[in-house]
């Protein structure tokens, strides 16, 4: 049986910590939480495909900067499990291989700036995807 404390156990520590906060974002129910992540998972446009709450970019501006420290922590992670270095694997996201590499590392670890405000949604959309694609990989050895 799925549950949201299995879930989280099951996604790591640094994953488990933006899973509630995507789940908020979102604005659904518990069973209603597994469907959206199931059909995020399944786009081929992932996040970029339009969900509630990582639509408008004050939605995703907002996500990103209350949850910063997270998903940072996460990509972070990542690119340890990956051998990569963070600012090389952002730079590889989809939604930011023409963004300069300067303006990337200063969303990442700078102060807030509004010229950047579409990066800012690209990370917002990182986290969602994430959550989503570790919520495909549990709920198939969950079934």
């Amino acid at each position: 049986m799925k549950t949201l404390k299995g879930f989280k156990e099951y996604c790591g520590e640094t994953l488990a910590a933006l899973v509630v906060p995507v789940k908020n974002q979102l604005g659904v129910n518990m069973p209603e939480f597994w469907d959206e992540l199931e059909n995020i998972s399944r786009s081929y446009c992932g996040a970029a495909a339009g969900f509630s709450g990582f639509i408008y970019y004050s939605e995703t501006v907002k996500f990103w900067r209350a949850y910063r420290k997270k998903i940072t922590a996460h990509m972070e992670q990542l690119a340890w499990e990956l051998g990569e270095n963070v600012l090389q694997m952002v730079c590889s996201f989809n939604g930011l291989k023409d963004y300069d590499q300067g303006d990337i590392a200063r969303a990442l670890y700078g102060r807030y700036d509004d010229d950047l405000t579409s990066i800012y949604n690209v990370f917002a959309w990182f986290a969602l995807e994430e959550v989503a694609n570790r919520y495909a990989d549990y709920d198939y050895e969950n079934r």
